[in-house]
């Protein structure tokens, strides 16, 4: 599969080149717009949590770990973690530890907006993918922000000691 960044929205596209679904944040990650079909769901994180609702009903409640980073689905016990290595970045997995979807930015030093998806489970959903790969785009955005706090920090403490 296939996600890529087309008019403000993140299109993922099946292996036939259909789009199943969409996701829409803004610059902040807060609010975010899912669309699978017909489907609109709505996005709002507060801190560490994030609730996925659809026409105002709750579909999941998502609970992040402040110190890992790690994302809860509550009412799946399936999480969004990082993954440890040079080749995949995010992954899903279910609650005994099984790899249910892997996501990847196409280029590892360049970010062209463009994602590659590895679904293991005929058992996960559009929506699942969708919100892995909102993990994958919030993650990204977070780490870039401790780069350029860590490089505006590490460049201050240069100019004040020299």
């Amino acid at each position: 599969m296939l996600a890529k960044l087309e008019n403000g929205i993140v299109n993922v596209y099946n292996e036939n080149d259909i789009i199943i679904g969409g996701i829409k944040t803004e610059s902040n990650y807060k609010n975010a717009e899912i669309t699978i079909g017909e489907k609109r769901y709505q996005l709002s994180r507060e801190k560490w949590n994030t609730q996925i609702s659809e026409n105002g009903e709750i579909k999941y409640n998502l609970k992040s770990n402040s110190f890992s980073g790690n994302t809860e689905i509550l009412e799946t016990e399936r999480k969004i973690t990082g993954v440890f290595g040079l080749k995949w970045a995010t992954k899903m997995i279910d609650n005994q530890k099984n790899t249910l979807i892997k996501i990847r930015n196409e280029s590892q030093f360049v970010n062209k907006n463009k994602y590659e998806i590895e679904v293991s489970s005929k058992d996960v959903t559009d929506l699942e993918i969708v919100t892995t790969l909102y993990g994958h785009l919030y993650g990204s955005n977070m780490k870039t922000q401790a780069v350029i706090i860590g490089a505006i920090a590490g460049s201050g403490a240069l100019i004040y000691f020299t």
